[in-house]
């Protein structure tokens, strides 16, 4: 027999290498790259606004250190988003510094005219439209008491307006220097939802398959827990779209984020089906909130039904042959129908039963029916130039 030309892994091989995938999942979860490149990103922008606000003529040059403040706060998770709060911010700065002037015009013992200041920034707070700007109309408001001095109309314009240089100069940093884009992120995220969902869809056949009534009852919570993913997807794919606004990137990469968007509503829609099955099958093992009597047949037909969603469910997520995922999903809930209908009184939670998963099976196979069109579509139609 011939030898190995690699000699056998030491255990303390094992160990090392298990350590340092450790290492680098931490590192990955503390340090993502969006966070690296965005700590870059700050930090150019910072840089050239400090160098563009020391070139100032020289009454604005000596309130340089405001410019790299306003560039710190224009940075963020995408251009839109930075870009709104940028200006957010500049309002904010205006009305701060015209509230700290204002009572520096006005003859009151200073205690007054903190507490002035502090009623208008709690007030100004429910505005939406200023968002969070109005969180610097009381700051700038009482710096330009304190340090405003003799020249106070000189220190809050100066101030404000290096501090909107930063502002300026962060959004145009960020727009310029990869500006992030978050569409493909959310489109495998709702895939490895799915994914998720099927996983626990198998573990529900697996269970009907197994000792009745089941000891575990974690499952019952499901339900729960998927509406909870669907809202951050939702959230997600609403990041994606913002991620998209007044990106330069987005001109050569090009992704339909419609279809992301009605992947997550039949998501939705599959996670609210899914209570009613978890409600039904809860209800046939332990008699609560209501009795549904479940026979031997009907539970090995169920989780046959459960087993043809999940290949349904991973199909439509990109393995593929969704059409003839479907058929199976269809035949095997026929055959639980026909089941339960040959009894004289049909159970009516085993009804409710069918009908989530013929729901289910709808709403996927609409979903893959619109993505297949589009994908035939973009195939037929000519390329742009």
């Amino acid at each position: 027999m011939a030898r190995s030309e690699h000699p056998p892994t030491e255990p303390s091989e094992i160990i090392d290498a298990s350590v340092t995938a450790k290492t680098e999942r931490a590192l990955h979860r503390w340090l993502p790259p969006a966070r690296i490149a965005n700590a870059v990103r700050a930090a150019l922008a910072a840089m050239a606004a400090w160098l563009l606000g020391t070139q100032l003529p020289a009454d604005f040059a000596e309130y340089a250190y405001a410019a790299p403040l306003g560039a710190f706060i224009a940075t963020g998770t995408t251009v839109f988003t930075i870009a709104r709060t940028a200006l957010q911010q500049a309002v904010g700065l205006a009305i701060g510094a015209a509230v700290g002037l204002a009572m520096l015009a006005v003859d009151i013992h200073g205690l007054l005219k903190i507490g002035i200041i502090a009623v208008v920034g709690v007030l100004l707070q429910g505005a939406g439209a200023l968002g969070i700007g109005a969180g610097v109309v009381p700051v700038v408001a009482v710096l330009v008491i304190i340090f405003g001095g003799v020249d106070a109309d000189g220190y809050a314009v100066a101030y404000v307006g290096q501090f909107s240089v930063g502002l300026v100069v962060g959004v145009i940093v960020n727009m310029l220097v990869m500006p992030p884009l978050y569409d493909r992120e959310a489109r495998e995220r709702i895939r490895g939802e799915v994914r998720r969902t099927a996983d626990r869809v198998e573990q529900l056949a697996e269970m009907l398959r197994g000792e009745w009534p089941p000891k575990d009852e974690s499952w019952v919570d499901w339900g729960l827990e998927l509406q909870g993913s669907v809202e951050e997807l939702s959230q997600e794919v609403v990041a994606a779209r913002e991620s998209r606004v007044l990106n330069v990137r987005s001109m050569w990469r090009h992704h339909d984020l419609a279809r992301d968007e009605r992947s997550v509503a039949t998501v939705r829609s599959v996670s609210h089906r899914m209570i009613d099955v978890l409600d039904a099958i809860a209800a046939a093992a332990w008699e609560s909130p209501l009795e549904v009597e479940m026979e031997d047949d009907e539970r090995r037909l169920t989780a046959r039904a459960m087993d043809a969603l999940a290949e349904h469910l991973r199909a439509w997520a990109g393995t593929g042959g969704a059409e003839d995922a479907s058929a199976a999903s269809g035949e095997a809930i026929e055959r639980l129908y026909r089941r339960i209908i040959a009894h004289d009184e049909p159970e009516s939670g085993m009804a409710t039963l069918v009908f989530a998963l013929r729901a289910m099976r709808e709403r996927i196979d609409r979903a893959a029916e619109a993505e297949r069109e589009e994908e035939a579509e973009a195939s037929s139609s000519p390329p742009s130039r």
